[in-house]
């Protein structure tokens, strides 16, 4: 359907032009009723109703309605009418917007329907048809091609069932709206910041073909519109979301409906807290300050859903909307689930509930009757039933249609006034799923009935908030790299890798700036500044440096100078009133250093007064009662950090209170000292420690003020000690000779000081006394003293003993069998005797090894030394070796065919692996092959590990020769052939004296005979000596049969015959497959009479040896047909004279033939014209069997000829003669065939 707008005739309203009843004019009337005061609608009525009949009713305005009429209960049964709609201003065009359409579908069949055509008359286009309820919501229009501007009607309802119709009847012109297409630089969405400008261009919009665009209206989302052109710039101030549209209208007041939703978010000022550091230092100090950048998030919130106020004047047929356009959901959102919808509520009042049609469209059309009349004259809300010349808004009530409402329809809670609350919808508010959700909603409000009026004051809908996904939320970004964050200002000595954090140093005393920047995403730069303060630090002196000349306690000393003087602060005077009626005169009175200032309470329970003031100032308060109520009143002070300087309650005293001095920061000027190194000090954490020095110590002290640890200060001073020196006391030490080397100082005794000398029998080097190289003796060591003290000197007495000598050790190898062997005797050099001997694992040992009995290991020889030498010891280690076992003779018996065996296994006992073997033939791997090498004695020899002797053992072999049974072979005979000795015809030399067996296994007796004997393997066998096996040997026998080539044969041909097979006339059962040689080369073995000699032909079968070839002949013989001659043909006159047939025909025909005439029948071979029948006459001459007499006696004049051709026919006037020549078969099993020649003789 087309867009529709409304026309007509205007009229002026305070510069308004509307039709009086446009619903554009009634919105406007409701919005400004109440501006209007009294004003009335002109006299007349704006609308009507028009109940369907047969015929045409011309208006623009009214209620289309059933044959019930207004307020009727709706149509009948079997009604049939045809009812034309017409505009009253010709180039109008009706449309008809059906509120309510319910048509029975019961009954007979059409069931109850409607049928719309676009014209005056049913021979107009057909618009539609439609039943049940699927007319309701639908507006129908007079298309832009119907001149007429009617619709024709067609309604049919049946015999059963009843319903309702109803349409609002409206005037329009087709409308072809114009179309937004806008843009802007840099696409969507932008990111600007604020006060920052966006260029639109909404050049490529377009008209519908015919029209122009007259209007460009810029809506930009802030409160402000442009109407300024298609190009535009705007600038946004405030932080969030704007959604641009762009509207036009054409040439013909057509509006575009689309939207371009031309994003614009303007970022949002981030804050900058968790910025900021050390902000307060000394000079030379470096400070550190950290920069925090806090992203604002801007959240959309969705806007405000009230639709506009309309008028609802009592204007029959009519519809009246409110509109609430929504733009916050996603693009394509529908609702899903109808429970998103909390309820659609509409503020009203009016004079007659069932007057009225109220629905819910959606953006998408989707339509609901949330009231369907009904409901009689029930008051909604407060209306003014006395106003229908002149309509005053009455006080409008709030009613909501709520899908979980459970109590009924608005028309079924009808009584003198519908009470405000929530109803159930008439239609199921389901048929609204599936609508846009962004778009134009529309509460449609339709008159039916005259006499009443009413106002909407506006109407709502409520979707859960969840449906708002797309509501917008935006955190501008700020990075964390060096483009996004960074720091300027004077002496930055350090910046972080993020550059969030910078170190200054300022180079002098005084406040300087530093700028913390960030950059959003939005590509717009905020800052804030910090400022840091740099004063002078403290000093401090450790006093002068001191020498003593024994340990003992130092007094020290650190002096300060240069306090950091605090800050101004803040004191803050707080007053209260118990009652809260204020002070009622009574005052207190704060001096500061001098200056009194009054403080009071006028009204109230509490104020509170700030107090500036410096850092030691005096401070004094005074209290002034009223006349009355102090009991109500109390005070305190508080200093800059909010601790209590001064309290009072009642009772108070009057005058002076309190006086006392500020102290701007608690603490300030308190020193914090710390010496280094601590040891010795009675307190590091003092000015003045008490030192013990027991050595030249530097102590260094630290001070800062407190509150300012960044602003320290060092000095250091130096206590000397100069003190005795200690060389220790005398020591003695005893060493061996083979010791190492040790320290003479750490023999000394006491506390010796280090750094001295020695001196003493050898020279030292290093204090180290080696008795492996030096003197036994007293040696002194000297020290040498600080003045005054004198030096100091110590001895160390060294005695030098000399170690035991086992002698070298040894190692000895013995046979199990040796003798008893002397162990000292083993040992090398020359060592100590009556030393003792141990066994392996330390057990006493006597000296003396058996080999074979005593355990192979260490035997240790240890001799005792004297203090400190350490005994020593000396070993001889003992290796036992055992004798070779070569095991015990043996003997083996082997045939000479039989496989190598292991002369190793033949061995008895367990003989050792390893050995070698020797004997009449060389051994290779210990293996004896009989066949390959000589019997006798094989001698194994086993190695014996030094000193042990080799060991053998002998194996005693035999080699026996095993039978031979010849070489086998195969022999193929002739099944004719004679008798066959089989032991002939083995191979090589077979022994005699064995047997034979034949195929099967049974005995044979050494002959075979061909024929009679079975062909297979016979087998003969020669038993052999042990261990060698008895021997076979065998002669496989194949008996072939020979070829048959049959019984000879005879056969007698004509010389006309057709060729026949030789081998068919072979007798008996002749083998295939031979060849054939005689007279005549033989061609597949057939013999043709009509190109071959006669005589004998030889068939030969050839045999399979040793069987000779077959033969076999048969003899032919040739008989020569008769000749009759060739056909003749001749053509007489009945006068002529007689004819010889002999004479007629042609070729060399043979004599002594006879005659037939035609029909068969004997002629004497003379014709006689005239006399003698017209026809075929046929001469025949007798063959020589096989061959035929010609030609056959069945065949007759006119007859096929045999290559098939058709039948010849003869001309009267015309005599000639058909000759055919047949080689016809003969009766079957004859053997014969005749010849024929025909000759036919007809009349001129």
């Amino acid at each position: 359907m087309q867009d529709q707008r409304p026309i007509g005739s205007p009229c002026r309203l305070l510069g308004k032009a509307f039709r009086r009843c446009d619903p554009r004019y009634l919105g406007w009337l409701a919005r400004n009723a109440l501006l209007l005061g009294g004003w009335a609608l002109s006299s007349g009525v704006c609308a009507q109703a028009y109940v369907i009949f047969n015929g045409t009713d011309n208006t623009c305005v009214g209620a289309f309605l059933d044959s019930g009429g207004q307020g009727g209960s709706g149509y009948s049964n079997n009604e049939d009418y045809t009812y034309t709609i017409c505009p009253d201003n010709p180039g109008d065009a009706i449309s008809v917007n059906f509120i309510t359409a319910l048509m029975a579908a019961n009954g007979a069949v059409p069931i109850d329907n409607m049928t719309i055509y676009d014209g005056d008359n049913t021979g107009a286009p057909l618009i539609g048809n439609w039943t049940g309820n699927t007319l309701q919501g639908q507006v129908i229009s007079a298309s832009a091609g119907n001149v007429t501007g009617c619709l024709t009607f067609v309604w049919h309802s049946n015999n059963a069932g009843l319903g309702i119709f109803a349409g609002s009847i409206s005037c329009t012109t087709p409308c072809a709206r114009p179309t937004a297409v806008a843009s802007m630089v840099g696409g969507a969405p932008a990111k600007i910041c604020a006060g920052e400008a966006v260029n639109f261009n909404g050049n490529a919009s377009f008209a519908a073909p015919g029209f122009s665009i007259a209007q460009w209206l810029w809506d930009f989302d802030d409160g402000t519109t442009s109407s300024s052109g298609p190009v535009v710039s705007h600038v946004f101030n405030i932080p969030g979301e704007y959604v641009v549209q762009l509207y036009l209208e054409d040439n013909n007041g057509c509006a575009s409906t689309n939207l371009v939703d031309l994003q614009v978010l303007v970022g949002t000022e981030p804050t900058f807290t968790g910025t900021g550091g050390d902000q307060y230092g000394c000079l030379g100090e470096t400070l550190c300050l950290d920069g925090q950048v806090n992203a604002v998030t801007w959240s959309a919130t969705p806007d405000a859903n009230y639709g506009a106020g309309v008028l609802l004047p009592d204007n029959v047929g009519s519809c009246f909307i409110s509109e609430l356009t929504f733009s916050q959901f996603a693009p394509g959102q529908t609702l899903n689930n109808i429970n998103d919808l909390n309820a659609i509520c509409f503020d009203i009042e009016h004079s007659f509930l069932g007057d009225l049609i109220i629905s819910i469209i959606s953006p998408s059309g989707e339509t609901v009757i949330l009231h369907q009349q009904g409901g009689a004259g029930t008051f909604l809300g407060i209306p003014d039933d006395l106003d229908d010349a002149n309509p005053n808004p009455g006080t409008c009530w709030s009613y909501c249609i709520d899908p979980l409402a459970t109590n009924g329809t608005m028309a079924a809670n009808a009584g003198v006034t519908l009470p405000a609350g929530s109803y159930e919808s008439v239609d199921p508010l389901t048929g609204l799923l599936g609508s846009s959700l962004n778009g134009t909603w529309t509460l449609q409000i339709c008159d039916m009935w005259a006499l009443d009026n009413g106002f909407l004051c506006g109407f709502s809908l409520d979707f859960d908030p969840s449906l708002f996904p797309g509501l917008t939320e935006f955190t501008p970004v700020y990075g964390n790299a060096c483009d996004s964050t960074w720091w300027t200002g004077p002496n930055i000595t350090s910046t972080s890798g993020d550059c969030d954090q910078i170190c200054v140093t300022p180079p002098g005393v005084g406040n300087f700036n530093y700028v913390y920047h960030a950059t959003d995403n939005f590509g717009c730069i905020y800052d804030t500044t910090v400022t840091v303060t740099i004063i002078p630090g403290p000093t401090v002196d450790a006093g002068a440096d001191q020498t003593i000349c024994t340990p003992g306690d130092v007094q020290l000393n650190a002096v300060v100078n240069g306090i950091i003087p605090p800050a101004p602060c803040i004191y803050t005077l707080n007053l209260f009133d118990t009652f809260g009626d204020g002070w009622d005169g009574a005052t207190v009175t704060v001096t500061v250093n001098g200056v009194p200032t009054v403080y009071g309470m006028a009204n109230g329970t509490n104020i509170s007064y700030t107090i500036n003031v410096l850092d030691g100032q005096s401070i004094q308060i005074s209290y002034q009662p009223s006349l009355l109520f102090n009991a109500e009143h109390a005070y305190e002070l508080l200093d800059g950090q909010g601790s209590t300087v001064f309290s009072d309650t009642p009772p108070m005293a009057s005058g002076v209170t309190f006086n006392g001095s500020a102290d701007c920061a608690p603490g300030n000027g308190t020193i914090i000292y710390a010496w280094t190194p601590t040891t010795g000090l009675n307190n590091a954490g003092i000015a003045d420690p008490i030192a013990t020095v027991a050595t030249t110590t530097v102590y260094t002290v630290t001070i800062y003020q407190d509150g300012y640890a960044g602003c320290p200060a060092t000095s250091t001073v130096t206590i000397t000690v100069g003190s005795t020196v200690d060389a220790g006391t005398p020591g003695g030490i005893t060493l061996c000779g083979t010791d190492a080397a040790v320290s003479l100082f750490a023999q000394l005794g006491g506390t010796p000081d280090a750094g001295g000398t020695w001196s003493g029998p050898s020279p030292i080097v290093g204090g180290m006394f080696d008795p492996g190289t030096m003197s036994a003796g007293v040696y002194t060591y000297t020290i040498t003293g600080t003045a005054p003290c004198p030096d100091a000197t110590s001895t160390v007495t060294t005695t030098i003993n000399t170690p035991p000598d086992p002698g070298v050790n040894a190692t000895l190898t013995v046979c199990s069998t040796d003798g008893a062997v002397d162990l000292f005797a083993q040992l090398g050099g020359t060592p100590n005797a009556g030393g003792t001997w141990t066994a392996p694992g330390g057990g006493a040992f006597g000296a003396t090894f058996t080999p074979g009995t005593d355990a192979d290991g260490v035997y240790t020889y240890t001799v005792n030394g004297v203090a400190p030498c350490p005994s020593e010891t000396a070993t001889v280690t003992m290796t036992t070796n055992t004798p070779p076992d070569p095991g015990v003779d043996g003997a083996i018996t082997l045939c000479s065919t039989d496989a190598a065996v292991s002369l190793f296994t033949q061995l008895g006992g367990t003989p050792d692996a390893g050995g070698t073997w020797s004997g009449p033939s060389p051994v290779v791997g210990g293996i004896f092959d009989p066949s390959s090498m000589i019997a006798g004695a094989y001698v194994y020899t086993i190695t014996g590990t030094a000193p042990c002797p080799n060991e053998v053992a002998t194996v005693t072999t035999t080699i026996n020769t095993p039978p031979d049974p010849g070489v086998n072979a195969t022999l193929t005979v002739c099944s004719t052939d004679g008798a066959v000795d089989l032991f002939a015809q083995l191979g090589g030399t077979p022994d005699p004296g064995g047997t034979w067996t034949a195929p099967g296994g049974g005995a044979f007796g050494a002959t075979f005979t061909p024929g009679t004997d079975a062909d297979g393997v016979y087998t003969y066998t020669v038993n052999g000596v042990a261990p060698c096996p008895s021997e076979t040997a065998t002669v496989s026998m194949t008996t072939n049969t020979p070829p048959d080539p049959g019984v000879d044969g005879a056969i007698t041909l004509c010389s006309t015959d057709a060729a026949v097979s030789l081998f068919a006339q072979l007798g008996g059962t002749p083998d295939a497959g031979g060849t054939w040689i005689g007279p005549s080369p033989v061609v597949g073995g057939m013999f043709d009479p009509s190109s071959m000699n006669a005589g004998a032909y030889v068939y030969t079968v050839t045999g399979t040896a040793p069987c000779p070839d077959e033969t076999a002949t048969v003899t032919t013989t040739i008989n020569t047909p008769p000749d009759p001659g060739t056909n003749g043909s001749i053509t007489v006159c009945s006068t002529d004279g007689v004819v010889d047939l002999f004479a007629q025909l042609g070729g060399t025909p043979n004599a002594g033939g006879t005659w037939t005439a035609p029909g068969g029948g004997a002629f004497g071979a003379t014709f006689t014209p005239g006399t003698d029948a017209d026809g075929v006459y046929t001469y025949t001459v007798n063959g020589t069997a096989p061959c035929p007499s010609e030609p056959p006696p069945y065949q007759t004049t006119n007859t096929r000829s045999a290559d098939g051709a058709s039948p010849v026919q003869y001309d009267a006037a015309v005599l000639f003669t058909h000759w055919a020549e047949h080689r016809m078969p003969a009766a079957r099993g004859s053997g014969q065939a005749r010849w024929w020649v025909a000759c036919s003789i007809l009349p001129a």
